[in-house]
């Protein structure tokens, strides 16, 4: 029987639910910075309840200094423009939208020759949802700006949003050589909506050859397969859609997240970054998000993700190893640590992270089966039925524990601890329980051992059948390269 590796998926783990309070947008707060000129919008300051400490005093500081610009009698313009300007980042970096809002108005109306702030205003109002003022605003950074490229791919985006195509098509078009994959991901959204859907999936397939990780572009694709009538390339392609999707860099939104200090808007901001496929960016802010707070639990393991993403295996398994030693409990932890360990052949180490948390959970499935498989591949075969058999004692209706146990009653390479009595007693329970091909030549297997060839046969033919039934292309094959193993006299696996 092939053992197959313990393999447990890598995913970033989520803590959108650690969020300011009141949700990103709200900003309802204990007091209103009043207008420091006449013509000037009043600014809600957010409440300071719940924030982490870092956080907290990060706004309190901002407040004093905006308090001390705007009490300057002597301040020009330019120098209440900047504050109120900084303020507005400070807030928009925090997602407080309600706060950055009238605060770069302000800002605005006192520095309207800055282009900064009516690009990171129209950013906001994108953001947010608000296409019709993001594209006014955006407009008015570029009239300031002829040259800043960033606005003029954010513009192009909203023109798409708001179905202006002609323009979005002249401004994507204009941007190929500066943002070659984000431009040709918009000229094939323009394409699609047009319903030119050759030229769409030249645009999107030219995308991904730049970007790869984008698989949010292989979904669109797929539509345009769709619409060519080409629907097996457009199955493909949906079966390897993904989150990532391509972005061009912007400098003047993108200095935002330099601001944040809070830990866990840090982890946020890099699950962010890391489900668009911007790995590099994922790392930076989770490595901030450490260099805040060395013993979290989240950055570590995200950071290890993302690193492990990047082909860095080794130091992904360095911030694993350490958040399991902050989180010995935590499943998730243990699971990427043990794949991750497996991935560099380290497999005894697997075994020493497996059986710590069969001991914490002794209820999990997956990490009782996964130590199982990695006992039995160095040999441990004994060990291996042990553990297994501890389990099915106090999950007996457990599939994939009694199937892992059956199959090694009836084929491990050590005679000595096979039984095909038991073997086939449990197979064939589970078979009752749920038929499939699998289970059916764990049957075939059991009844090999006990000498009963005719018998096996039959049920591998059944399994082979099954397979094809189930439309298994791979199994199938392997079914069928195994199945003349049982037309010999003697049928039984063979072992040490």
């Amino acid at each position: 029987m092939p053992m197959r590796a313990f393999r447990a998926a890598t995913c970033v783990v989520a803590f959108l639910a650690l969020a300011l309070p009141g949700g990103a947008g709200a900003a309802v707060g204990e007091e209103t910075l009043v207008p420091a000129r006449a013509g000037l919008d009043p600014v809600p300051f957010p409440s300071l309840e719940g924030l982490e400490p870092a956080v907290a005093a990060q706004l309190v500081e901002a407040r004093a200094a905006f308090a001390r610009a705007a009490a300057d009698s002597t301040a020009s313009n330019g120098d209440l423009g900047m504050a109120y300007g900084e303020l507005a980042r400070l807030f928009h970096a925090y997602e407080l939208f309600a706060s950055a809002e009238p605060a770069y108005r302000n800002a605005a109306r006192l520095q309207p020759s800055q282009a900064s702030w009516p690009h990171l205003l129209g950013y906001l109002y994108q953001q947010t949802g608000r296409f019709e003022p993001a594209a006014e605003r955006l407009a008015a950074a570029l009239r300031l700006r002829p040259e800043n490229r960033a606005a003029a791919m954010r513009l192009a985006d909203v023109s798409l949003e708001l179905n202006r195509l002609a323009d979005a098509r002249e401004q994507y078009a204009s941007l190929l050589e500066v943002f070659p994959a984000a431009a040709r991901r918009g000229l094939g959204e323009v394409s699609l909506r047009e319903r030119r859907y050759r030229e769409a999936v030249e645009h999107f397939a030219i995308a991904l050859e730049r970007a790869p990780q984008a698989g949010t572009v292989r979904y669109s694709l797929a539509m345009a397969y769709r619409g060519l009538g080409r629907l097996d390339e457009a199955r493909a392609q949906l079966e390897r859609r993904g989150p990532g999707t391509v972005t061009a860099a912007d400098p003047v939104a993108d200095a935002l997240v330099s601001l944040i200090r809070g830990e866990r808007l840090l982890v946020i901001q890099g699950s962010r970054a890391y489900a668009a496929g911007r790995f590099d960016d994922a790392i930076a802010a989770f490595e901030r998000a450490l260099a805040v707070a060395p013993a979290s639990v989240p950055a570590r393991v995200n950071l290890a993700s993302a690193l492990l993403q990047r082909g860095d295996v080794a130091r992904g398994v360095e911030h694993l190893r350490a958040a399991f030693a902050l989180a010995p409990a935590d499943l998730t932890v243990g699971r990427q640590l043990a794949s991750a360990l497996v991935r560099l052949e380290r497999r005894d180490e697997a075994i020493e992270v497996l059986s710590s948390m069969r001991q914490a959970h002794p209820g999990d499935e997956d990490s009782v089966v996964g130590l199982a498989i990695l006992l039995a591949e160095r040999q441990r075969f004994g060990e291996a039925i042990a553990v297994l058999d501890d389990a099915h004692r106090g999950f007996p209706g457990r599939t994939a524990t009694a199937t892992t146990l059956a199959r090694l009653l009836a084929s491990s390479p050590d005679l000595a601890r096979r039984d095909g009595a038991r073997a086939l007693e449990l197979a064939m329970e589970v078979y009752q329980a749920s038929p499939g091909a699998s289970h059916a030549e764990t049957v075939a297997l059991a009844l090999a051992e006990l000498g009963r060839c005719g018998d096996a046969l039959e049920w591998m033919r059944r399994a082979v059948s099954a397979a094809g039934t189930e439309n298994d292309a791979a199994e199938l094959a392997r079914l069928r390269a195994e199945t003349p193993k049982y037309q010999a006299s003697s049928c039984r696996a063979p072992g040490k």
